[in-house]
């Protein structure tokens, strides 16, 4: 089955300091790799999860493949189209199939327009007619669990959850194939949580859209993605079933943070596991495996050699890891290392 959208080899990359200042002080190349040659896919009705610490680049990412931010290399591709090589006017119709809910509801819309004009403005943008934008919209709020008289109303006047449900309804109004949703519960009570979750899932048993999750939260994970991404420092480390990773993880870094999930058992027994010393600075990137400053496994040839790709029997679960962790076992398995000399930063994800 062919992808709905494709990343390969993704690399996104910002300025450190101005060019006069990178002139002055002899820098020849002021800038931090933000994404480093990620590569994904995402297919019709599917729901991909992106998870990491805060800066680990996800929302990079979505900002990249919406067009908010543009790649130093790579592809992204809508049903095989290269959308990277195309003008702003020809990469509308495509950009058009995507659409994103920000991780601030509320921040999100416009202090100035009326729930109406928000639902209505991608019509503006796109420059496409519609018949009737006021039936539109309260068409929109309906299909989101809101009372028409809502359009009326200003983002002050809307609690978290019905931003968000707003949110959610601005990203419908073009009918896209995608949603790429970035924290869409963050700053959201639990109950109203499961309200927006169960919202989306609905939505997209009803209209076939794929979905692209940003988030910290991994009981949101786990309750609505077939498959995850785990990134660490602008790198994919290890990719697959959200099922499989949750019951066998094989990296360390993954091991670490579905420890770290939150239990809401007051009687279960915690296993958590404490990542010693900080998130590495961009600018000053781990020699070999990014991740062996931290690593309770970590071994001598961690800090030499960056880790290619490994796969599982089946191939769908890949990571990056000398030592990956054994099935069933708080152990890593050893596996086969090349006998490659030292490796720079530059490998790919």
């Amino acid at each position: 089955m062919s992808a709905l959208l494709r990343v390969e080899d993704l690399r996104v990359c910002f300025r450190t300091m101005g060019p006069l200042k990178a002139l002055v002080t002899g820098t020849k190349a002021p800038f931090i790799d933000a994404v480093c040659g990620v590569s994904f896919e995402i297919h019709k009705g599917e729901t991909l999860a992106l998870v990491g610490e805060s800066g680990s680049g996800k929302s990079t990412i979505a900002r990249t493949i919406i067009g908010l931010q543009r790649a130093v290399s790579g592809s992204i591709r809508i049903d095989g189209q290269e959308i990277e090589e195309l003008s702003g006017a020809e990469r509308k119709p495509y950009l058009r199939r995507m659409a994103m809910m920000f991780q601030d509801p509320i921040g999100s819309l416009s202090p100035r327009l009326t729930v109406r004009s928000l639902l209505t403005e991608p019509f503006r943008i796109h420059g496409l007619k519609h018949p009737d934008l006021g039936g539109e919209a309260e068409r929109l709020l309906r299909m989101v669990g809101l009372p028409a008289d809502f359009a009326r109303r200003y983002p002050h006047q809307l609690s978290g959850g019905q931003a968000r449900r707003v949110g959610i309804a601005r990203a419908l109004a073009l009918n896209p194939d995608l949603i790429i949703a970035d924290e869409p519960t963050a700053g959201l009570d639990v109950s109203v949580q499961g309200e927006v979750l169960n919202l989306l899932a609905r939505l997209q048993d009803e209209l076939g859209m794929a979905i692209l999750i940003i988030t910290h939260n991994l009981n949101v994970v786990r309750h609505m993605t077939d498959r995850m991404a785990i990134m660490y420092l602008g790198r994919f480390i290890e990719v697959g079933s959200t099922e499989r990773i949750f019951d066998q993880p094989r990296h360390p870094y993954t091991e670490a943070l579905l420890a770290a999930n939150p239990e809401p058992d007051p009687d279960a027994v915690l296993n958590r596991i404490e990542l010693k010393g900080e998130v590495p600075s961009l600018m000053r990137r781990p020699s070999g495996c990014e991740f062996h400053t931290r690593c309770r496994y970590a071994q001598d040839i961690c800090s030499r050699v960056f880790p290619e790709p490994s796969a599982s029997e089946d191939a769908e679960h890949s990571f990056r890891c000398h030592f990956p962790l054994g099935r069933g076992s708080d152990r890593p398995l050893e596996t086969t290392l090349s006998s490659a000399g030292p490796k720079s930063d530059d490998g790919q994800s």
